[in-house]
């Protein structure tokens, strides 16, 4: 089974697919009380068609180890930072989902280096006190015993076995403890991301949608898109994994290198209005523009966005 160390502590991963030059792989972050596997075992094989996956489980999680008995989505962010790094990789397409988006949100605003692209799914960058009263109601051992037996009947076949008997409950009890205190960024703090974002929340999700996180998110990062499919609830990517995956890789293809990024945030101010005329262009995995233009203008501002963002990445990498 592979594991890596990273801040004195062993992470267990799997990976799907083949490793690709010059290409980023994507890096699955699971959700609270799950695993790498329990979280993305229907979506990893499916993005492993185009991209190499990562899908480790965090620490404290599954078969990682957790020496300190800590939760905390900075360390969380920091281990998977690192992992990127200690699997030979410069950066990584980041999604995460529910405590995973936030763990991607925090991985998007202090460990941004390690970032191609970054999908927070179902997460919250602050707090507010509507979010505040239901963890403090729902996110306790005692009330997901009662009312989620399902749930913690899962918690304690996945972290058991691994951590020892009773580590559920503490674990549920060390999550909620970093729930009613972190993510806690400004809109002005992410007003300074510069990454390729895209936010995701299902129009019905319990945890989130009250407090509209992703609409105000998508609003406080540059050039961010959103996704809020309707009538689906907080685990979007195992409710609706076709149009998930569409999504998903649309988004890759659009904006997944910087060649691609610079000339998606060109269209963007160049020509918001998509009804003056095609400036649909992009780098595919191959290094090649592909897309339409409707002017030779419009040719020629591509190949200089290209041109910039060449240089910029040849800077960047003397």
């Amino acid at each position: 089974m592979p594991y890596e160390t990273v801040h004195g502590a062993k992470l267990y991963y799997e990976t799907f697919g083949v490793q690709q030059a010059g290409r980023a792989p994507i890096l699955l972050v699971h959700g609270s009380t799950q695993t790498g596997h329990s979280c993305w075992n229907k979506i990893a094989p499916l993005l492993a068609e185009d991209y190499f996956v990562i899908v480790p489980d965090c620490r404290g999680h599954g078969r990682s180890e957790n020496p300190a008995r800590s939760y905390s989505f900075r360390e969380i962010a920091a281990d998977l930072a690192a992992l990127i790094r200690a699997l030979g990789f410069e950066k990584a397409h980041v999604i995460g989902h529910s405590n995973g988006g936030n763990i991607a949100i925090v991985m998007m605003m202090e460990h941004p280096d390690a970032i191609q692209t970054c999908t927070p799914q179902a997460g919250n960058a602050w707090l507010t006190e509507t979010l505040l009263e239901r963890e403090r109601l729902v996110f306790t051992p005692d009330y997901i015993a009662a009312h989620y037996p399902e749930w913690m009947k899962e918690a304690v076949a996945l972290h058991e076995p691994h951590h020892g008997e009773g580590y559920a409950r503490l674990l549920i009890d060390l999550t909620r403890e970093e729930l009613l205190r972190e993510p806690n960024y400004t809109p002005e703090q992410m007003a300074q991301v510069n990454l390729p974002v895209l936010f995701i929340q299902g129009e019905n999700d319990a945890v989130n949608a009250h407090s509209r996180f992703a609409q105000h998110m998508a609003r406080a990062v540059p050039f961010a898109e959103l996704w809020i499919p309707k009538n689906v609830a907080h685990n979007v990517h195992d409710e609706v994994s076709n149009d998930w995956m569409d999504t998903a890789r649309d988004f890759l293809s659009r904006r997944g290198n910087p060649e691609s990024e610079a000339l998606y945030r060109f269209r963007k101010t160049r020509y918001p209005d998509e009804r003056a005329g095609d400036f649909d262009v992009r780098v595919g995995a191959d290094g090649k523009p592909v897309g339409v233009v409707l002017t030779p203008q419009r040719r020629e501002e591509a190949r200089s966005v290209l041109n910039r963002a060449a240089l910029r990445t040849t800077a960047s990498a003397c």
